[in-house]
């Protein structure tokens, strides 16, 4: 798709446009060393690119409109969110989601940090209360440990599903991401968004099952949808609801 190798580029953030009958998309484009180009629509509505560093910028836009019907999907998927929930304060009444459910954070003074559920709250005992950066990252410690108890069972029951069960457990990656809930490397690492813990059980299952598929499957062609189908044969309406959760901050 693209033409020989040029070495040195600089990674300079070109402002290009994507237009598409009356509609103009602006987008960042950058170059790095990867193989192949990169397109990420945000939350906020901003999109990105990141092609090779041997690709020109007028090979890149060709590349890009053969994605634009995808990209304006999307687009238009996250307007339907706007305006985005303000990021969080980390101040007592405000509420956060686990496996689906809503919480509401309740900060007590303490001689002992923890962060533990208890009935509708989610209740943070910490020496400052007042220390909204010392709240955050307690919150954030609890999410990272309860994603990394459940994304570990889901994955192991998953295992021995009939079509699955040839696999090893893949390495996991549990980190923060803006604009996907999970990832398959080509190297075989499976990453999901810390986040996921948030969303409903169902919602974390099809994820994880999604991903795992594609360690047999590494790509979106019919066999991968096929595969899908008979792991979690209501893959299309666990879908459906996971993207009507929002990205929690």
């Amino acid at each position: 798709m693209f033409g020989h190798c040029r070495k040195g580029k600089a990674l300079t953030v070109l402002r290009q446009q994507l237009v598409f009958g009356k509609r103009v998309i602006p987008y960042d484009l950058r170059f790095s060393q990867r193989r192949r180009l990169r397109i990420d629509v945000y939350p906020d509505g901003r999109v990105s690119a990141v092609a090779p560093s041997f690709a020109t910028p007028d090979e890149v836009a060709v590349a890009i409109r053969t994605k634009v019907r995808w990209v304006v999907r999307q687009v238009d998927f996250f307007e339907q969110f706007h305006p985005l929930p303000e990021p969080k304060r980390y101040v007592s009444g405000e509420t956060f989601r686990y496996l689906g459910r809503q919480y509401v954070l309740k900060i007590e003074k303490g001689q002992e940090s923890s962060v533990k559920l208890k009935g509708k709250y989610l209740r943070v005992q910490t020496r400052s209360p007042e220390n909204v950066v010392a709240t955050r990252l307690l919150v954030e410690g609890w999410y990272r440990k309860r994603a990394e108890i459940v994304f570990g069972a889901y994955i192991a029951r998953f295992l021995g599903l009939p079509h699955l069960e040839d696999l090893k457990s893949p390495p996991t990656q549990i980190r923060k991401m803006k604009t996907r809930w999970g990832s398959c490397t080509p190297n075989g690492k499976v990453i999901l968004n810390l986040m996921l813990v948030a969303t409903p059980k169902s919602c974390i299952e099809y994820v994880i099952v999604h991903e795992l598929c594609h360690l047999k499957v590494h790509n979106h062609s019919a066999a991968f949808y096929h595969l899908l189908g008979k792991c979690m044969p209501d893959w299309q309406a666990r879908k459906s609801r996971l993207n009507h959760e929002p990205f929690q901050s």
